[in-house]
């Protein structure tokens, strides 16, 4: 693993799959995101006060930290919810050439 990666696991829910596949496709193209995997799951959450059920889809896409600003970016512009669920996780672990290929994939903009 190179000790000193950029990589992260961004994770964003959407209310379907069309809008999680259109934004996996999107940032995939702008090489905002390296990879995107689109998964159906059940959230309970607290909104307005309420407990929430819904079914949602997740997009965990693979990226770097230089370009998680622009990937919010074009989550806050594309996304129907007010506030939606964009957050990253650091990669604990990964096989080098792997680390390699998202860091080379991702380019952030200027």
């Amino acid at each position: 693993m190179t000790e000193t990666h950029t990589a992260v696991e961004a994770q964003i829910t959407f209310p379907d799959e069309a809008l999680a596949l259109a934004a996996a496709d999107r940032l995939v193209a702008a090489r905002l995101i390296a990879c995107g995997q689109v998964a159906k799951v059940a959230s309970v959450y607290v909104w307005e006060g309420a407990t929430e059920h819904a079914a949602e889809w997740l997009l965990t896409a693979k990226t770097t930290r230089a370009c998680l600003a622009a990937l919010e970016a074009d989550i806050r512009a594309h996304h129907p919810d007010a506030v939606p669920q964009i957050t990253a996780l650091a990669i604990a672990w990964g096989s080098a050439d792997y680390l390699d290929w998202v860091e080379t994939a991702c380019q952030p903009p200027e």
